[in-house]
């Protein structure tokens, strides 16, 4: 078999680096699902490279390896069974922090075999806590969640045992990710995030990709340079984020420019940019793009008073 050995990467998720730089920790995450499942995409997304050194290794399935400082990332492809007895499982998929399992969401065939891979993990190797993840929910044919925690019969294994939680992602639109970058930040760092209530908006960007308009809206009382030069860059964001996302109805994806959050979000032919601060909630801030979305959406290519139709939406998360 042959064993991949990825050597080098540009990024991962900001706030799992972040943690990982504050808190001098060595971190290792293992993924593992069928072929096809939505593995290869995955890591291609947070590490945002191909690059890798092609090794022989005997008695083993295809095992890949990604190491970054003190980040290790692990993947292995499942067949008709779990490979328990193997050493090389032993140590690095089960002996990692964090143990995620993928499954195409669209390929409902796959689903049963996945039921029963996912029932002996639980069952004969005990992992603290698992996170399932359905790829591609950004395709059409992709099942719900509901559907999801039917079919692989999440709801029925022993939680004694385990742990397990569920969420659906997409490597394209980017939906899902900071949901499970938030997960890795609880089960790696066992950080829970204060509720905060409300958050601070501070600028929005829009677009219309039928007409090209960029409108924006500073919401903070005084703007400084800092907040200008990242309005300045996020335009120019938005807009590739824009020709990257043309041939999807929707999807998400937050970014980091300067001090600041931005959660971008697309639904049909509209996308919205919120800035927010560094320490604000990010699915707040995702939920008021969405809302503000809906909207503007009849008015995107006119102009309109941004900022005042985000005050009284939500006066409490845009008052100074």
């Amino acid at each position: 078999m042959i064993v991949r050995i990825l050597v080098s990467g540009i990024d991962l998720m900001s706030a799992i680096r972040n943690l990982m730089t504050k808190f001098d920790v060595k971190i290792s995450i293992a993924m593992v699902g069928l072929a096809n499942s939505g593995k290869t995409e995955f890591v291609k997304r947070i590490l945002q490279t191909n690059e890798f050194i092609e090794a022989s290794v005997s008695n083993t399935t295809e095992f890949e390896l990604q190491i970054l400082d003190n980040f290790t990332l692990l993947t292995w492809d499942l067949d008709d069974h779990i490979p328990q007895k193997k050493t090389l499982w032993k140590r690095s998929i089960l002996g990692a922090n964090a143990l995620l399992f993928l499954v195409d969401s669209t390929n409902r065939e796959s689903f049963q075999q996945n039921r029963k891979l996912i029932k002996d993990l639980v069952d004969k190797n005990f992992p603290i806590r698992l996170l399932v993840l359905g790829s591609k929910s950004d395709l059409p044919n992709s099942a719900s969640v509901g559907e999801l925690m039917t079919s692989l019969g999440l709801m029925d294994l022993d939680k004694t045992k385990c742990d397990v939680d569920l969420f659906k992602f997409s490597s394209k639109t980017g939906e899902g990710l900071y949901a499970i970058e938030e997960w890795l930040n609880r089960i790696l760092f066992k950080r829970r995030e204060r509720v905060i209530n409300y958050t601070k908006v501070i600028a929005c960007i829009t677009l219309c990709e039928e007409s090209g308009a960029i409108n924006e809206a500073v919401l903070s009382d005084s703007p400084n340079l800092t907040l200008l030069a990242t309005l300045r860059e996020l335009k120019r964001k938005v807009t590739i984020f824009s020709r990257t996302m043309r041939v999807h109805g929707s999807g998400e994806e937050v970014i980091e420019i300067a001090n600041f959050k931005i959660p971008i979000v697309k639904e049909h032919r509209h996308i919205v940019a919120l800035v927010v601060g560094p320490h604000d909630s990010v699915p707040r801030a995702l939920e008021i793009s969405r809302n503000v979305l809906k909207i503007i959406s009849p008015y995107c290519d006119k102009s309109i008073n941004l900022a005042k139709i985000i005050r009284d939406l939500y006066p409490l998360d845009a008052t100074y």
